[in-house]
């Protein structure tokens, strides 16, 4: 039953065990037949208004959509299955609620087939040598007698070339320091570097830099971050000839 439907001193009792912390906003959303964010503004409303605040004002808009506006929202969904209801509405610009939009998709059966959208890969080409260098740890070796091991190394992007590589046994800042200053010393400064969002790379927090990206600063070298492995596609492939 939807929540719009139900007695109002159904809804208060509702709303006031949920204030009051007897109920969950997840049960509370269940027990009214609506999402957890409208809980939580007929929470806001039950707090500032009282029983006033919980009355409905809305009613259904889905007269104004045309049966071409109709067939227009399910073609989209249809196209493309990623689309959540608010998408399609801002898609076309509807003066509707989301709800509406759901209602539509779930008579034509297709309210529930929300794949997650696949993102295009960036990928990064350099036009000559010294343009992009990559740089990355590969993960932890067990050596039999060894032991534990990470290699960390620079890739020019462009020749394929590794400006350097080496083994530590961790793969602290300082570490990854050491490979970078090596690869410059022998082989000059990149203009760009690319490179995962590491601690060792990138800083955790919101504000502030990691001590690589301030060195990276005043050499002039621009840091590119890669979100996701395949981005990285070159120096990958190295550690699995590795």
């Amino acid at each position: 039953m939807s929540n719009i439907k139900r007695p109002i001193a159904e809804r208060e009792n509702l709303v006031e065990a949920y204030v009051n912390g007897k109920l969950s906003k997840v049960r509370t959303a269940e027990l009214l037949g609506c999402t957890p964010r409208t809980v939580g503004n007929y929470a806001n409303n039950f707090i500032k208004y009282g029983t006033k605040g919980l009355i409905d004002h809305r009613h259904s808009n889905n007269h104004r959509l045309s049966k071409d506006q109709k067939k227009t929202i399910i073609a989209l969904k249809d196209k493309d299955r990623w689309r959540s209801s608010r998408n399609i509405r801002d898609h076309f610009k509807l003066s509707i609620h989301k709800i509406t939009v759901w209602r539509i998709l779930k008579d034509a059966g297709l309210s529930r087939q929300n794949l997650k959208r696949v993102k295009a890969i960036t990928r990064f080409e350099a036009a000559y040598p010294n343009q992009l260098w990559q740089t990355d740890i590969m993960g932890k070796i067990d050596f039999p007698k060894a032991g534990i091991g990470y290699l960390i190394a620079t890739l020019d992007d462009y020749s394929r070339f590794v400006p350097e590589g080496r083994w530590f046994r961790h793969q602290g800042k300082m570490n990854v320091f050491t490979v970078w200053y090596e690869s410059m010393v022998k082989h000059g400064l990149p203009e760009k570097m690319l490179q995962d969002e590491g601690s060792q790379y990138k800083a955790r927090q919101k504000f502030g830099n990691a001590d690589y990206e301030w060195y990276a600063k005043q050499l002039k070298i621009v840091l590119i971050f890669a979100k996701r492995a395949e981005t990285k596609g070159k120096i990958e492939r190295f550690w699995k000839f590795v």
